[in-house]
């Protein structure tokens, strides 16, 4: 029996085939290692440097950061849903699963379209927002009551809820206000309205502090005894005032047509011997006397009698403004309403005013048009004299 020949090859071709694909892929493994640097940070550095040099495709395409933020903010909100009061319950609580908005005055949620806001204390009509108001719309990532396309615009974080009572501008007014009127925040001139914030009360009547009783006549002139309506009792002795000021009961002498009404204080002083009494001034004059009798009935009677009803015409000082007063009746003269202005963004003091008066709030100047008295409140008409607009506030 022959003996078959061996033959190296093929008998082991497969592990010379598997012995070259080894050699082949330590090599292409060789290749490549030495077409890159020896470090990782290298490797990172040319890669960036080579996406540097690249030019994007499509430049329209949203920045990542912005589109993240956005998607975070939509998170966010499925995550902890805003809770609304239950108007029936105030201790309970629903999930809105229907488009809503802030109110544009009291800022509570409403109804997507509604026209008035829904909740009944407010019920404010729902102003349409005009093209420069887009910005006003959208995502408000931080829920402060100002929407990121805002902040964004006028340099605030939409990040950061504090920002929306920072007064960016040191004009008196938040941010959330500014916005909330349209006023640039970043701007001292542009601010909501100055009377949006004032308010007015305590209104009243004011009188005369003194009455006339009596007129002499002399030579070619008159003198006018005038007497304080204002008294306060201490003991059995009555003391008289004007203007905050204790005062002697009658003027002598008594003043002249033309004169100023002048009180003597009750108070004095002595200097070198001599008792000095000082001057209280009414800031009214005696400007003509009006002589005139009228014939009237007699009480209990059908006689007719003569009856003084002179009157003399009196001014103020300040504004020239005139005032008949009646002799002998002893019941205050009325001269003019009055209220108090607060100005919430002031200092807290009250502004006294009276139809005429003009009053300014910071730099800005008014007028009051007129007072009037509503119930238990006051309504006062105010001209703005720079927009030449008027308001009423209450």
């Amino acid at each position: 029996m022959a003996i078959a020949k061996k033959n190296f090859f093929k008998d082991h071709y497969d592990w010379l085939v598997a012995a070259v694909g080894v050699v082949l892929l330590a090599g292409v493994g060789a290749l490549f290692a030495t077409s890159l640097d020896n470090t990782p940070e290298a490797a990172r550095a040319a890669c960036e440097a080579e996406l540097k040099q690249r030019t994007p495709a499509h430049k329209d395409v949203p920045n990542t950061d912005e589109v993240f933020r956005k998607l975070e903010a939509v998170q966010r909100r499925m995550v902890s849903p805003s809770m609304l009061k239950v108007p029936s319950d105030t201790n309970g609580c629903f999930l809105a699963s229907e488009r809503r908005v802030r109110c544009q005055k009291c800022r509570n949620p409403i109804p997507f379209g509604s026209k008035f806001c829904t909740d009944k204390a407010c019920n404010f009509e729902q102003k349409a927002l005009d093209a420069a108001d887009a910005v006003r719309g959208g995502i408000d990532a931080d829920n402060d009551g100002l929407p990121d396309a805002w902040e964004e615009k006028y340099g605030l974080n939409p990040k950061d809820p504090a920002d929306a009572k920072l007064d960016s501008d040191g004009d008196t007014f938040t941010n959330l206000e500014e916005f909330e009127a349209k006023s640039d925040p970043k701007d001292p001139k542009s601010h909501p309205d100055y009377l949006e914030f004032l308010s007015a009360s305590n209104f009243r009547t004011e009188s005369l502090p003194f009455v006339l009783t009596e007129v002499r006549a002399i030579r070619d002139n008159y003198r006018f005894v005038f007497e304080p309506t204002v008294t306060q009792r201490r003991g059995k002795a009555i003391e008289y005032f004007v203007g905050g000021v204790a005062v002697q009961r009658k003027i002598e002498p008594a003043p002249l047509i033309g004169d100023e009404i002048v009180f003597q204080s009750a108070n004095f002083k002595k200097v070198k011997g001599t008792m000095i009494f000082e001057k209280v001034k009414t800031g009214w004059r005696v400007l003509k006397y009006n002589k005139k009798e009228e014939l009237v009935l007699k009480p209990g009677t059908e006689q007719k009698v003569r009856k003084d009803v002179s009157t003399a015409e009196l001014e103020r000082i300040s504004d020239k403004r005139t005032l008949a007063v009646q002799v002998g009746v002893r019941k205050p003269v009325a001269v003019e309403e009055q209220v108090d202005l607060v100005w919430s963004r002031g200092d807290g003091k009250p502004i006294s005013v009276t139809t005429g008066s003009k009053f300014k709030l910071k730099n800005h100047e008014y007028e009051v048009k007129k007072l009037a008295k509503d119930g238990n409140a006051c309504k006062v008409t105010i001209l703005d004299l720079e927009k030449n607009a008027e308001k009423i506030i209450q």
